[in-house]
């Protein structure tokens, strides 16, 4: 089994996007592949273009110590197996195995961590400056509609408003 494992300072990244580097082993603990993180100078693009590269080596699993809810949505979506490993200081030899009983497999967005910085981004317009819809890039906030009190909630003392595109947009700090 291919597995795509990011790592800082020859250890397991705390943080998977914010890794150095990505590894790519077999199921030998062979290291097939390796390559710099682009997602820590390319923002959203940098993300999109390390899921890509994932997935062009062949990964069937990645293992990751913590994750945002956007890229774990992602990954679940391409069908990559991800892997919540609990010990950063686990051996890269114990991760090439099918079996990870040292592992948590990820099977849902929520077990990933919210990303307060994706909603607030969300709530400046986005990546590229205005509302995205599920048809895309489609520029104005939600079609110009109000919504009510019911759809505001809060998450780690920030007040988020969700539109009806599920979208959040930033309103303030408690």
């Amino acid at each position: 089994m291919i597995t795509a494992i990011p790592i800082k300072d020859d250890h397991i990244a705390n943080h998977f996007s914010r890794a150095d580097s990505m590894i790519i082993i077999n199921e030998n603990a062979e290291v097939i592949a390796s390559f710099a993180n682009p997602a820590l100078t390319e923002g959203c693009d940098g993300k999109k273009q390390l899921l890509s590269l994932i997935v062009a080596h062949g990964a069937e699993r990645v293992i990751v110590r913590n994750i945002g809810q956007q890229l774990l949505t992602k990954m679940l979506n391409h069908q990559l197996k991800v892997f919540h490993v609990k010990n950063g200081r686990t051996a890269i030899n114990d991760l090439a195995h099918d079996h990870l009983p040292q592992c948590e497999q990820f099977s849902d967005a929520i077990q990933g961590r919210p990303s307060i910085k994706h909603l607030a981004k969300q709530a400046n317009g986005g990546c590229c400056g205005h509302e995205h819809g599920d048809g895309g890039c489609q520029g104005g906030h939600c079609g110009g509609h109000d919504h009510d009190a019911s759809e505001m909630e809060v998450a780690e003392g920030m007040h988020f408003k969700r539109c009806c595109q599920k979208k959040a947009f930033f309103l303030g700090s408690q």
